[in-house]
């Protein structure tokens, strides 16, 4: 009767075990499946908005004109007039969307001040949520990045994180470039962790990095 008892209670404890175990590993590989959906769709996507810079730059004689070219001062709204007829995009301009907010891979928020703080958008119509903004700092070569896209893969659905399903490119006088991508191997992996921004995830996945 001891060995009966003894050997029920083994099975017993076996049994919970494995059930902790697959409450811990199934959500865990959602997680992972979720993210390498999301990695997969902006490698995709990546590849379709380079393809749309590339147009304007054949057509328009580079993506970013010069402002003695111009003769004004070529802010986001000159810029989005400038590249719209080449994208997908619904709207006409931006629009500011109603609460709205994103959050660095960390969870921390992101405040007006930040560098990669962005509160206008456009929306195209495969419901991805986008948005440009000129660089704030005092460019003094074409080997600086004159703007940044912000892409939204999702649009309005979570997580709403840089890194997760939020990316960034750089965009050059003729050419973009995914943001982080002059960065070495080991500041993307820190940078794409759990505890950074997330913002050089957006080279980082194209590398083939994980989360």
């Amino acid at each position: 009767m001891k060995n009966l008892s003894f050997s029920l209670f083994n099975i017993i404890f076996v049994f919970i075990i494995a059930l902790l175990i697959i409450l811990i590993v199934i959500p865990f590989n959602l997680i992972n499946l979720e993210q390498a959906q999301r990695i997969a769709k902006w490698k995709s996507e990546f590849e379709r908005l380079n393809y749309c810079f590339e147009l304007v730059n054949i057509h328009e004689g580079s993506i970013i004109p010069s402002n003695e070219e111009v003769g004004i001062i070529t802010d986001e709204y000159f810029i989005l007039n400038r590249i719209k007829p080449y994208f997908n995009f619904k709207e006409n301009n931006f629009i500011k969307i109603k609460n709205y907010k994103y959050k660095k891979m960390n969870s921390s928020p992101i405040l007006k001040d930040y560098k990669f703080y962005f509160d206008k958008f456009i929306e195209d119509k495969n419901g991805t949520i986008l948005s440009i903004k000129p660089n704030d700092i005092n460019i003094i070569s074409e080997e600086q990045p004159l703007y940044f896209m912000f892409v939204d893969l999702n649009g309005l659905e979570k997580p709403n994180k840089i890194g997760q399903d939020i990316f960034f490119i750089s965009i050059y006088k003729n050419y973009v470039k995914p943001l982080g991508y002059n960065r070495s191997h080991a500041k993307l992996k820190m940078n794409c962790s759990a505890i950074g921004s997330g913002l050089y995830c957006s080279q980082y996945y194209l590398l083939g990095g994980r989360f």
